[in-house]
């Protein structure tokens, strides 16, 4: 009896490093927003006058984790899906794949990932730039060309407050493979950040009927408070010009107000700012109250991208949400 007691205190004394060494977290976030949009989408319901809508946008639900491999490196993974719908039943929603899936190695080297993450495009512009995330708002505010590809995602090791960023997504095409370089760098309470995509004419980033160079530049202040960003992209091979400004102030330790300004100078059509203010009131870290009011100034212009959240021709409206989100 008592070898066994002893044969199985050793085999856990061995054991509980090699559980200790393997990390994995549930995460996720619940957002249910409802808004008061002028909008004529009539796939989605509305029509010519102004209508309630609701969205569960930004409701996400992931696994992640990290193992010590020795010598310093780690591997790690991220799978993460989320419902992204603008008054659509949860019913009827759909748990998308969309969202952040891969696995990698982390260490001295720098971070290699293998699978769906963000581009260096939006990890230099979208990941720093964006007052409004997850509501209906967004839209309207965000930065162009952020978005995720599949293929291989490298991260320099931060060296005196730089990092680079490189993203190559293949796409079965040799000669038609999608590319993002970027970098930034932090120096007290400033960041200045850019980022350079090669988006070819087919794949997952296919940029109509022939390939396109995107580029991004911005800047960014962090105060005590706040911080205050500028953003300058040349899109659809430099014919379009986004400037993009958002502001964040943390009024009391519960309460911040965000702002921004968005101008876009499209190649066709006349050029256009939209704008939003909004407040969000937090509870505790994870779990905040939210409101938001926001404005579109495209008129008549057909954004693909949904300039009012909903995508439809906007006609210079202005718009309301309001929500509550917990994230865990």
């Amino acid at each position: 009896m008592n070898k066994k007691i002893v044969a199985l205190a050793v085999a856990a004394a061995f054991a509980v490093p090699v559980a200790a060494s393997a990390q994995t977290t549930l995460f996720g976030q619940v957002k249910y927003e409802v808004g008061y949009i002028d909008s004529n989408n009539a796939a989605l319901g509305l029509d010519s006058d102004s209508s309630f809508v609701h969205s569960y946008k930004g409701t996400r639900l992931g696994v992640r984790g990290s193992e010590d491999l020795g010598g310093g490196t780690s591997a790690i993974y991220r799978f993460q899906a989320g419902f992204d719908g603008v008054n659509n039943p949860m019913r009827n929603n759909t748990f998308r794949l969309s969202e952040e899936n891969w696995v990698g190695l982390r260490g001295g080297f720098g971070t290699l990932q293998l699978g769906r993450s963000d581009t260096a495009m939006k990890k230099t512009g979208g990941n720093y730039f964006r007052a409004f995330t997850d509501t209906l708002a967004e839209p309207s505010l965000n930065v162009d060309r952020t978005a995720r590809a599949e293929g291989i995602h490298y991260t320099t090791p931060s060296i005196a407050g730089f990092n680079g960023y490189l993203t190559v997504e293949p796409n079965g095409v040799e000669t038609d493979t999608y590319w993002a370089v970027g970098a930034d760098y932090k120096f007290g309470q400033f960041l200045v950040a850019a980022a350079y995509e090669s988006s070819p004419d087919t794949g997952t980033f296919a940029a109509g009927t022939t390939d396109q160079s995107n580029y991004q530049v911005g800047g960014k202040w962090s105060f005590g408070q706040g911080d205050i960003g500028v953003l300058y992209q040349a899109v659809n091979d430099g014919d379009d010009d986004v400037i993009l400004v958002p502001v964040n102030f943390k009024v009391t330790p519960n309460v911040n107000l965000r702002a921004a300004a968005k101008y876009t100078s499209p190649d066709v059509g006349s050029s256009f700012t939209n704008w939003g203010v909004g407040a969000q009131y937090m509870f505790s870290p994870p779990t905040e109250a939210f409101v938001n009011v926001w404005a579109d100034d495209a008129v008549g212009q057909t954004l693909t991208a949904g300039n009012n959240g909903v995508g439809s021709v906007s006609d210079d409206s202005t718009h309301f949400g309001f929500g509550l989100r917990h994230s865990f």
